[in-house]
């Protein structure tokens, strides 16, 4: 049975071999081989490089009769998607040459091209041939099937004042022809009362098929081609397409009461015609549209979302065949995903079809391929219960980043991750008319503890500047699930995190951060009360808010007899021998003040300026009064002893105050706030402020 397959495509061969040689001969035994070829053709049809062959041979000079030509064009079954090579070869034999394919052939080629184009590889082809093919409208012989294609595959984009004028000018030159009549209703469309279009008196039905038999022929030579999968998609995807090629070629912008997205030109135009407006025909491209986002907001169906997943999932399905076969896509992989996360940005929601493709590919995804765009649209995976959501998504993701030595930095990708899909979980929690249901709370209690010992590691293993402001930046997301209206009770971050990045900080602006996030915290329990709340989460928030306190304000560092307090975690005897070094210093340094106001590697010289403004001031309002000036750096007894030198007067309480108000009016708002919320006397100013979005 094989041996007579293989006998069969010989003898096609050598037919086809024959009918090529007739470019530089006439063949007298050319019939048989047409024959052969024919039967060949109707059954299994044509895969890539024959029909290649065979349109090399029809749009050359050649020696075969017009029968021939004709017999041939009618059986260019491809197996496959069409190569956009092929369409340039076919387009580029048409018009008035001597080197051309006579006019009869041109005809019968671009009907070919119209019955093809639900199987071009790349069907924007012919949008960038759309020059060529419309200054062929002059060419009486073409202009019929000529206006069928463009109207089918114009769009905004293409209608341009000189065109309009080509058409209007050619209307008054040959009449009202129907096809070209109904390609000007097209334009009018795009470009409203440019056009002489008499709509009134033409009601005209749409381009009907070519040849719907053709058509339903190519549609079971497709289906039973090998490289086909049997996937039920894939065949509802050429199913559907063919019907409608073979049916009618469906255009949307001359649907009856129909209004095109593509003549939408601001909101008014969408508001106004929003209830007319229809969509046909979505492509991935059409996903990053802003008029469309817009619109699948506004007039959201059920049938806009159904043609959104079923866009996405021909784009996904293809781009799993290219991989699968090893041919190139009709659009490259990173296009696709990009138009992708446009859609997702803007409406911040996956469609099914992407959160199927997404689970699919997570397993075999191998970073740092399409990275940025793929964790992106995960970020918007929806707020699943934990189970599903560790076997669907966290698992597969954090071992593909784990596991690839080409990731740079992955612990610090991940938590980057964790960090836009809380906040985009947030934004919808809040913009939803119900509670979070118990699932949901479940899952981010799960979540948040995962990224809990996440944070830890990192500040651990690499406490760099960009290391600990990415942790604050995580940490930042929380207090807003846990204060009203979602009261989600999450546990606040452990006293560890805190103490790291305390010790660890190399810059005045993450010591800010950590403030301004303690106090953040301190306001989401302290407004939410009655939220039902274990005893250990309010215990761990006290002792970090009251060891921060005793380093920065009260200069009582390492000291756990405090209530509350921990001493920072710092085991009794680490703190005994740092009190001996320090005190044999010359001079000699107190170690319960070392990371207070006047002390602090990040805080010291500020507060000496603070100071220096308040002794500039005092001698500015009584020169004179001002006998002797603090060297720094201030402590309690310093001050103290100024005030008996003749120097500025000011209790210790005062001066903290002050330092506080002026790193405030300089913009470290954090510690100013900090100090506001923990310091006696100004916690409520601190409340205001913090509810008002200061700190």
């Amino acid at each position: 049975m094989l041996s007579a397959v293989n006998d069969q495509d010989q003898i096609f061969e050598e037919s086809l071999d024959h009918i090529a040689s007739a470019i530089q001969t006439k063949n007298p035994v050319l019939k048989t081989h047409l024959e052969t070829i024919q039967s060949h053709a109707r059954q299994h049809g044509l895969t890539t490089p024959n029909l290649k062959r065979l349109l090399e041979v029809l749009t050359s000079a050649n020696a075969l009769d017009q029968t021939t030509h004709i017999a041939l064009i009618k059986i260019l079954y491809p197996t496959g998607k069409v190569p956009s090579r092929l369409v340039c070869l076919v387009v580029n034999s048409l018009g008035y040459s001597s080197r051309k394919a006579p006019v009869s052939i041109q005809h019968l080629l671009l009907k070919w091209v119209i019955m093809v184009i639900d199987v071009l590889e790349d069907p924007s082809i012919l949008s960038m041939l759309y020059s060529v093919l419309f200054n062929l409208l002059d060419m009486t012989s073409l202009r019929a099937d000529l206006c069928l294609l463009l109207a089918q595959i114009t769009r905004r984009k293409h209608v341009r004042p000189f065109r309009i004028q080509m058409l209007q000018d050619l209307s008054k030159n040959v009449g009202r022809e129907h096809a070209l009549s109904k390609l000007m209703q097209i334009y009018d469309t795009y470009a409203p009362d440019l056009l002489d279009v008499k709509k009134a008196a033409e009601r005209m039905s749409t381009f009907s098929h070519p040849d719907p038999e053709w058509a339903n022929q190519l549609q079971r030579i497709q289906e039973r081609a090998d490289h086909l999968p049997t996937d039920p998609l894939h065949q509802r995807e050429a199913t559907t397409s063919f019907c409608r090629g073979a049916k009618r070629l469906r255009l949307s912008a001359s649907v009856e009461g129909s209004y095109s997205l593509d003549r939408i030109d601001n909101a008014e135009d969408l508001v106004n015609n929003i209830e007319r407006i229809r969509i046909t025909g979505l492509a991935t491209s059409d996903l990053d549209d802003p008029v469309l986002q817009r619109y699948l907001v506004l007039g959201s169906e059920d049938s806009h979302t159904e043609d959104v997943n079923e866009c996405l999932s021909k784009a996904f399905m293809q781009q799993f065949d290219s991989l699968i076969s090893g041919r190139d896509a009709k659009k490259p992989f990173a296009e696709v995903l990009e138009e992708a996360s446009a859609f997702a940005r803007y409406t911040k929601t996956l469609p099914e079809a992407e959160i199927a493709f997404l689970k699919t590919l997570l397993p075999k995804w191998l970073p740092p391929q399409h990275q940025e765009t793929i964790l992106d649209l995960l970020s918007y995976f929806p707020l699943e219960p934990f189970s599903d959501l560790q076997t669907t998504l966290l698992t597969p993701l954090e071992n593909a980043l784990l596991s690839t030595i080409a990731t740079t930095n992955p612990l610090a990708t991940l938590l980057t991750f964790y960090t836009m899909l809380i906040t985009h979980w947030t934004t919808r929690l809040l913009s939803a008319s119900s509670p979070p249901t118990p699932a949901q709370v479940a899952t981010l209690l799960a979540v948040t503890t995962r990224t809990t010992l996440l944070t830890q590691t990192l500040l651990s293993t690499s406490p760099t500047v960009s290391t600990i402001s990415l942790v604050l930046t995580h940490l930042s997301t929380l207090p807003t699930l846990v204060g009203p209206p979602l009261s989600i009770p999450l546990p606040p971050p452990p006293p560890l995190t805190t103490y790291l990045i305390i010790f660890t900080s190399p810059s005045l602006s993450t010591l800010s951060k950590l403030c301004s996030l303690l106090t953040s915290w301190k306001i989401a329990f302290e407004s939410n009360v009655s939220a039902a709340r274990h005893q250990e989460q309010i215990e761990s928030l006290n002792a970090a808010l009251m060891d921060t306190c005793n380093l920065l304000f009260r200069s009582r560092a390492f000291n756990a007899a405090d209530g509350h307090a921990l001493g920072c975690l710092v085991p009794q005897p680490v703190v005994t021998s740092l009190l001996t070094y320090t005190s044999g210093l010359d001079p000699p340094q107190p170690l319960t003040s070392l990371f207070s106001l006047s002390h602090n590697s990040n805080l010291s010289a500020l507060s000496i300026a603070a100071f220096r403004e308040a002794e500039d001031a005092a001698e500015d309002k009584q020169p004179g009064s001002v006998a002797v000036r603090h060297a720094g750096p201030i402590t309690m007894k310093s001050l103290a002893q100024l005030g008996r030198e003749g120097g500025v007067k000011m209790g210790w309480k005062e001066y903290r105050v002050l330092v506080l108000r002026w790193l405030n009016g300089v913009g470290v708002n954090g510690i100013a706030d900090f100090g506001a919320a923990t310091m006696p006397g100004m916690r409520q100013d601190a409340v205001a402020k913090a509810k008002a979005g200061v700190a």
